[in-house]
């Protein structure tokens, strides 16, 4: 008879508690109204603030992947790929705007 049991035997149950939850919450909110401030009083700063803009959403890409997307409690490898793929991101942006820049 087979086992009808969806875990495998190395899978580790994790339960995330109410205070990681909280905490990556109030992080969320707090970026989010730097986010708004800046993006209010520093219009002045026009690309500094956009550049300070895409900073705090990395930051938040980063809470949420390692919280809600179980980033934490993953192979190490998971995480390695995830960062694979944000720095590709981050090299093809670059070099988009680079050669937008010099036309």
């Amino acid at each position: 008879m087979e086992n009808t049991n969806h875990h495998n035997q190395h899978d580790e149950v994790h339960i995330s508690s109410y205070r990681d939850h909280w905490r990556t919450l109030l992080t969320l909110l707090l970026l989010t109204l730097v986010t708004i401030v800046i993006s209010v009083f520093g219009a002045n700063l026009k690309a500094l603030s956009v550049a300070t803009a895409l900073l705090i959403a990395t930051v938040k890409v980063v809470v949420v992947a390692y919280y809600f997307m179980h980033l934490k409690y993953d192979k190490k490898l998971y995480t390695w790929l995830v960062l694979l793929v944000a720095i590709l991101f981050a090299a093809f942006t670059i070099l988009t705007a680079t050669e937008y820049f010099n036309r």
